[in-house]
């Protein structure tokens, strides 16, 4: 690939590097444990004003661990996430202005053993990283081990070119070599033949790019790439987890490699399902180091009854928490046949379905439950036993579905406190649904559920 050109530097890339270098200099001058005392007032302060994340971290957190903790404690650990993020992300910063030498003082490592076999074998690592705890920490991993392999990470280049080389030049001065997109997919790959270690951050969704895995139970677009690059370089997976045990002081945990049959190592899906396994144990150390604020089961704004991510056969193995959606009815006869229809749809599109009904008729065949909503009664006693029903249940509703053709519906899932809400008609009626209507002069219900993204399962992907 031919050379590009170096980005052009303007006036708000000298400011945003300046205000960096600043609060990175005040930064210098505390004690690491000042400096996560900060991060965790700072968090509180970001918990209570930013709703829209709380939102997503405790949907995350039901999701992951509602089977563990009730409502109450899922808030008091998103609040606690918001905290430890902040510190996390202020002690990334501190942790730049030490000297060679000072960082074995903040981390304690775990499990060192399993590299020094590695490295014994003469073999490269693949670590698979994920989102939480003290990142920048990560990137120094070497310096406590003995005799460490050449170690590199995958980088995305940041947006500010005078960040960019301060951190590139930061990373490769302590020894880590870095790969980005335009290094493409071998060199990486002859660095792990080579017998060097690579870091693969892939916890995040993935959409389109992914592979349709289960994590935490529930079906979501993951990553492939540690599993790629396992089946071409050979070389093992290690999981490594970072979490605070107190503020300032922080554990590396380096688990055993994944135990990969010999005459799997080429099933990408099959390895991709044993790094989510990784991933599920690892994130249940210190689920309040994690970083919950990305959104691990995206549902889109566009097509939000889309299964994103690449799927094979058996991708809907391990299966244990739903896709939850909730159609409100409203005054539909019990033998509505374009209502029945259309929820036998929905049950034959995605084997991970559960469907709840809400209005005034009860019991359709293809419902697993129903929440009686008389649409002549006052609205709140219906949007309130909606809300209701869904904060009791050990992880929420996935998306809110008004059948009605006057978007009735709409307002009492709105009053519910439920988030991705879609109708044929009003606010929440989508611009595709609004073009898909235009276009074919016809506003039934299975256009509108086509419009956002329930297809034949034979079309995906």
């Amino acid at each position: 690939m031919p050379p590009s050109k170096p980005p052009k530097i303007r006036l708000i890339h000298y400011l945003g590097y300046f205000a960096y270098r600043t609060f990175e200099f005040v930064l210098r001058v505390f004690p690491m444990e000042m400096v996560a005392t900060l991060g965790h007032i700072l968090g509180s302060i970001g918990w209570a004003i930013m709703p829209q994340r709380r939102r997503t971290v405790i949907r995350n957190l039901r999701i992951a661990h509602g089977d563990q903790f009730d409502l109450a404690q899922i808030k008091s650990l998103c609040r606690q996430t918001f905290k430890n993020a902040t510190a996390n992300l202020l002690t990334s910063l501190r942790i730049n202005t030490l000297k060679p030498g000072q960082l074995e003082d903040y981390i304690e490592l775990q499990g060192s053993e399993h590299l020094t076999k590695i490295r014994e074998a003469n073999l490269g690592a693949i670590y698979l990283l994920a989102h939480m705890g003290n990142w920048e920490a990560l990137s120094h991993l070497q310096l406590p081990i003995n005799n460490p392999a050449p170690f590199a990470g995958l980088y995305r280049p940041i947006d500010n070119p005078l960040l960019d080389n301060l951190v590139k030049r930061r990373r490769e001065n302590s020894g880590t070599k870095l790969f980005s997109k335009r290094d493409g997919f071998f060199k990486p790959i002859a660095h792990l033949k080579s017998g060097g270690n690579l870091g693969a951050i892939a916890d995040q969704n993935a959409r389109h790019h992914g592979m349709a895995l289960p994590l935490f139970g529930k079906l979501t677009s993951m990553s492939n790439l540690p599993a790629l690059m396992h089946r071409r370089a050979g070389t093992p997976i290690i999981p490594i987890s970072v979490y605070t045990v107190t503020p300032g002081r922080w554990v590396i945990n380096i688990h055993p490699p994944i135990d990969v049959p010999s005459e799997r190592k080429k099933d990408t899906h099959y390895v991709s399902t044993l790094c989510c396994k990784a991933y599920e144990k690892m994130m249940s150390e210190s689920p309040a180091d994690v970083l919950w604020m990305h959104n691990y089961w995206r549902i889109s704004q566009r097509r939000p009854l889309k299964i994103f991510g690449v799927k094979k056969e058996g991708y809907a193995n391990n299966i244990t928490q739903p896709f939850h959606i909730l159609v409100y009815t409203g005054n539909d006869e019990e033998d509505a046949q374009e209502t029945i229809t259309q929820l036998e749809r929905l049950r034959a599109y995605r084997s991970d379905i559960y469907i709840t009904t809400a209005g005034k008729y009860p019991v359709y065949a293809e419902a697993d439950h129903h929440i009686p909503c008389n649409p002549g009664e006052p609205p709140h006693l219906s949007s309130n036993a909606i809300q209701a029903y869904e904060t009791t249940r050990t992880s929420p509703i996935d998306c809110a579905l008004d059948f009605t053709d006057d978007g009735s519906g709409s307002c009492l899932l709105e009053k519910a406190g439920l988030s991705t809400i879609r109708g044929r008609q009003g606010k929440w009626m989508s611009e595709q649904t609004r073009e898909i209507y235009q276009k074919h002069n016809d506003k039934s219900i299975s256009l509108f559920l086509t419009s956002l993204g329930l297809n034949d399962i034979s079309q995906e992907n």
